[in-house]
């Protein structure tokens, strides 16, 4: 009778490890920062911060330069407050930033043309630097790297 107890406190023991292993194999996106790049309402890439996925690049031409840029931020869920957006060179200088108000929404878009970003870039080759940063995130986070190719064309990598 003994051993009964034994081997149906073990077989419920296992079963229990086992709806736990597999609640916790799924990942979650809930909470945390993230955000979206777009380029005419279309999505470049997405990102949730939390993932430490590293600095992602994305292309961009001067045939583009009337194109918009849109950057979408969002701190758990919620709009960020005195957002803006800055390009920074290489050297980490802040070549232009762009001021927007407190966002309504955390899908209030902060827009730019693909032209002045482009305009920045004085040598043929180099990085310019996405930041984004609000009173939420005074020191800013890196977004994003574009970089500039031969001939003012630039290339992802």
């Amino acid at each position: 009778m003994k051993r009964s107890n034994s081997n149906r406190i073990a077989a419920k023991t296992l079963a229990l490890l086992a709806v736990c292993a597999t609640l916790f194999s799924f990942s979650s996106y809930r909470g945390g920062d993230s955000f979206s790049i777009f380029l005419n309402n279309k999505l470049v890439f997405e990102q949730h911060v939390h993932l430490k996925e590293g600095v992602k690049s994305f292309e961009l031409g001067k045939a583009n330069a009337n194109d918009q840029l849109s950057v979408y931020y969002s701190h758990c869920g919620q709009p960020g407050k005195g957002r803006s957006i800055a390009i920074k060179d290489e050297n980490n200088k802040t070549l232009k930033e762009w001021h927007f108000g407190d966002g309504n929404s955390a899908k209030s878009s902060m827009s730019c043309k693909v032209g002045d970003i482009l305009s920045l870039q004085k040598n043929k080759e180099g990085k310019l630097q996405l930041y984004y940063s609000s009173k939420e995130l005074p020191n800013g986070h890196l977004l994003a790297s574009i970089v500039v190719g031969e001939k003012g064309k630039t290339a992802s990598r």
